[in-house]
């Protein structure tokens, strides 16, 4: 609880203002729980294989197979004046909380096809072919294509559709000899970055086996050359080339864990820093990388850094210049863990660093309340080579009159005072750091009254997610317990599908746990929210019909609102029949796709107060199971961490969207809208004691935007807040949805006619609502239906959403199984598994993590008209 003293230790750091040295009171001031720490570790032998292996020729070489070079481009790849137009207003007015947008991704779309070529009747000279040169040679055929770039300071080539077979490489090279080779790759790959003005894509693949190359390329992103000086820092920005040990004695070994990341999302780049973090396996070392949550949240997008390792000028003050040839790269990431609540991203690099990386250590011991502590950084500002920087802990300052918000509570972030040097825009995610080279937090960005010089450092702070307040979370991971070792089941590639895991053998070779036979696959596509379903409800009484939400809970069982399955017709709130109630789930419509469901029995919770609105929850079993990702409640031993006040979450429902804009198109379609769990306090306020609304301990108070959200949807539809874990578990459920009606059940005039509701909805301009408060209830939900809710990601198994995490004893073999939804086909597993087989064995020597590639057949569009 706050103001327990649990631990202390006393740092002795340098003031780098005076040189003086001064003691530092770091205090653990928010648990039980001892604090743990790691130091900085040296290079280690990573235990990944790279996917891209080491070139054995040069691109001179490479060069000399086909005897020339083509003397025109396939294509010329430039950036519009719109997008230059965009990136330098981007660059000027760049704020914190979000990436640094460095270029915009083109289209190119060239297919690449082998099969034409008549190799048999070739002879040993060089023939054009495809806008490029190919040649045969030594039982190797070479073919060679040159794109053009004008005004990019650095290109990254998008290769989909990817078909190599064996032993085929695909060369990626320039004029100043710069060489990637890409050989075993998945079905899409964005490459490394390559400066220079003409670039070169050359195919190497026996002879025999030529006809089975192809592969497309899609797209290149551009990084827009910043203006002559190459990096436009604010003057106060120091070259962290300048320092030295004597400004802070682990700086060399920080230099070499520190990386500067270009990712690729929504059609631009961005950059931001990041960190290698050691773990406290002895046996392994695993490249995990730590940045902002505002710079990678999604596994796709993490699937796309590059990071750069020990950029930075050869000598102080050399000037900022563009990234050196030589500078080593990783392509591909995994993400492991995130969240916007201190904004964390812990990553796993799919590729090892270099070999004299170090990684830094990190504590749990909170500093956001050590007034004075000194903090300690290098970054990559605005994309500019590392800069070095310290900051002084300043617990005094007010969070809400600085940032103007109540989301950078102290404790989840770090505010401190600048020092020497300052962040800027792209220094997002950067390490902060103790003296003795310790993570305490990572860069968010700037706060203040004049937030556009960043130098300020009077009028500003910066700030920085804690990693005390995250540290639970990445623990297993970064501490791990060989009792439960961490294996993460990441779904990407833009098509849908789930992984399970359908059988655990412990170590000693006994027989694989009991596990439930997974679905044989899903009747349609999931939706963006799989879990939301739909009721419709029709009785013969006067109240006709009328329409709810729920969740998917179990295969078997709704989760919504007992207001819902009442007729109040007569005062009598009778539970209405069964045969009532139509479920569909499975669709992002209400009204057509996924699965119709006719509902067995409805257990209405036996303290449920029609008048109060207590204990407003309701079960319906259904009479066949359905295909639907179910999600979890939280428990009342999670709610604190996961759905505490100020959680930030979303309600599920059906609203109107426009689609089709071209044609003025609007419909009813599956969305969420954002809503942030606050004290019961402000409803109460709100409601007043002439609407007899008293708000209990049973229910949940929440504001939601837009300001009338919970009542555009509907009742019984889910609040949900992250698991921590990439996913999501529930923790309300829509019950007073509109209160200006002063009664909890409110009978719409035409439930097929969705603009009744938003008509209803306009009433109410407020952005607060009432909510079943769903960890009260998890013990009835288990009573009720005899299943075991008590953990948020299932009973140890694998089947969970976009990212999921099971935990095994070490030494534990996974038998995973990927099953594609309709319309997506399984496209192989990439990390601790690998191959197109919809089945493979992990075994859990360490901390796992595996992707599964779920591709889409075609493109959906929900401008499609419903088919009954």
């Amino acid at each position: 609880m706050p103001g327990c003293l649990k631990n202390r230790s006393l740092v002795m750091d340098r003031n780098t203002l005076t040189g003086r040295l001064i003691p530092i009171l770091l205090l653990v001031v928010s648990g039980a729980v001892s604090a743990a720490e790691v130091q900085l570790q040296p290079p280690g032998v990573a235990n990944q294989a790279s996917s891209t292996p080491i070139s054995t020729v040069t691109a001179q070489q490479l060069r000399g197979r086909l005897g020339l070079a083509p003397s025109s481009a396939a294509a010329t790849l430039a950036l519009t004046d719109e997008d230059k137009k965009r990136l330098s207003l981007n660059a000027e007015a760049a704020v914190s909380g979000k990436p640094f947008m460095v270029g915009a991704v083109k289209p190119i779309d060239i297919a690449i096809d082998l099969k034409p070529i008549d190799v048999k009747s070739m002879g040993d000279q060089t023939y054009s072919f495809a806008k490029g040169l190919v040649r045969v040679a030594e039982g190797k055929l070479n073919w060679v294509m040159r794109l053009d770039t004008v005004d990019s300071s650095g290109t990254r080539l998008l290769l989909d559709n990817i078909q190599l077979p064996k032993g085929a490489k695909i060369h990626l090279y320039n004029d100043a000899g710069d060489l990637h080779s890409y050989a075993n790759v998945g079905e899409r790959l964005w490459t490394h970055t390559f400066t220079g003005d003409q670039l070169y894509l050359q195919v190497e693949v026996a002879e025999e086996d030529s006809d089975a190359v192809r592969f497309t390329i899609a797209s290149a992103m551009l990084r827009y050359p910043l203006p002559p000086e190459f990096c436009p820092n604010a003057p106060c920005i120091q070259d962290a080339s300048c320092a030295t040990a004597t400004d802070w004695p682990e700086i060399d070994k920080v230099r070499k864990a520190v990386a500067y990341i270009n990712f690729i999302e929504d059609g631009w780049g961005y950059a931001c820093s990041a960190g290698l973090l050691a773990d406290t396996d002895p046996n392994t070392t695993i490249p995990y990388l730590l940045t902002a949550d505002h710079c990678v949240n999604d596994p796709d997008v993490a699937a796309t850094v590059e990071a750069w390792f020990d950029y930075r000028t050869p000598d102080c003050n050399l000037g900022c210049q563009p990234v050196p040839p030589g500078t080593f790269t990783t392509l591909g990431a995994t993400l492991i863990q995130n969240s916007s609540v201190d904004d964390h991203s812990l990553l796993l690099l799919d590729e090892p660093p270099p070999a004299d990386a170090w990684y830094l250590g990190w504590t749990s011991t909170p500093v956001a309340w050590s007034n004075g502590a000194m903090l300690f950084r290098l970054s990559h500002p605005r994309r500019a080579p590392q800069s070095f920087s310290t900051h002084q802990v300043d617990s005094g300052i007010d969070p809400i009159q600085y940032c103007a918000a109540t989301t950078l509570p102290r404790g989840a972030y770090i505010f401190s005072r600048n020092v020497v040097g300052a962040v800027e825009p792209g220094s997002s995610g950067a390490p902060l750091l103790t003296a003795s080279g310790q993570v305490v937090g990572q860069a968010y960005g700037v706060c203040g009254f004049n937030i556009d010089d960043f130098c300020d450092s009077v009028s500003n702070v910066t700030v920085d997610g804690a990693f005390a307040n995250y540290y639970q979370w990445v623990k297993p991971w970064l501490d791990p317990d060989m009792n439960n070792l961490p294996l993460s089941v990441h779904k990407i590639g833009g098509g849908d599908g789930r992984v399970t895991a359908i059988a655990v053998r412990a170590a000693d070779d006994t027989p694989p746990a009991t596990q439930p036979d997974p679905p044989s696959g899903p009747v349609e596509s999931q939706p963006e929210w799989p879990w939301q379903a739909r009721l419709t409800i029709s009785t013969w009484r006067l109240n006709g019909d009328w329409t709810c939400g729920g969740s998917v809970v179990h295969p078997n069982w709704i989760l919504t609102a007992a207001h819902c399955v009442v007729d109040d017709i007569d005062g009598r709130f009778t539970t209405v029949a069964p045969s009532a109630i139509e479920v569909r789930t499975g669709s992002s419509r209400p009204d057509c796709g996924g699965q119709v469901s006719k509902v067995k029995r409805i257990v209405k919770h036996p303290k449920f107060d029609p008048v109060t609105g207590d204990s407003d929850i309701a079960l319906l079993e259904l009479k066949e199971p359905v295909w639907a990702e179910p999600i979890r409640p939280v428990t009342c031993e999670r709610e604190e961490a996961l759905a505490c006040i100020n959680t930030r979450g979303l309600i599920t429902g059906w609203g109107k969207a426009e689609m089709c804009e071209a044609s003025g198109y609007s419909m009813t379609v599956l969305k969420g809208q954002e809503a942030r769990i606050v004290s019961p306090n402000d409803c109460r306020q709100y409601e007043g004691d002439d609407r007899n609304i008293r708000i209990t301990s049973n229910m949940i108070c929440a504001r939601s935007t837009p300001a009338n959200g919970a009542c555009q949807l509907e009742d019984g539809s889910p609040l949900v807040v992250s698991n921590k874990r990439g996913g999501y578990v529930q923790a309300g459920i829509v019950s007073w949805s509109r209160p200006n009606q002063g009664t909890l059940i409110n009978r719409m005039t035409d439930p097929n006619d969705y603009t009744d509701r938003i008509n209803d909805c306009t009433l109410l301009t407020d952005d607060r609502a009432v909510y079943t408060r769903l960890a009260n209830y998890v013990d009835w939900m288990e009573t009720t239906t005899g299943l075991d809710f008590s953990s948020d990601v299932g009973p140890g198994v694998i089947d969970c959403g976009g990212v999921c995490v099971g935990r095994y004893a070490k030494d534990t073999r996974v038998t995973l199984i990927a099953q594609p939804d309709h319309g997506s086909f399984f496209d192989g597993w990439q990390g601790a598994c690998s191959g197109k087989d919809t089945t493979c064995e992990v075994s859990m020597t360490q901390a796992q993590s595996v992707k599964a590639l779920f591709r889409p057949m075609q493109p959906r569009s929900l401008c499609a008209a419903c088919t009954p």
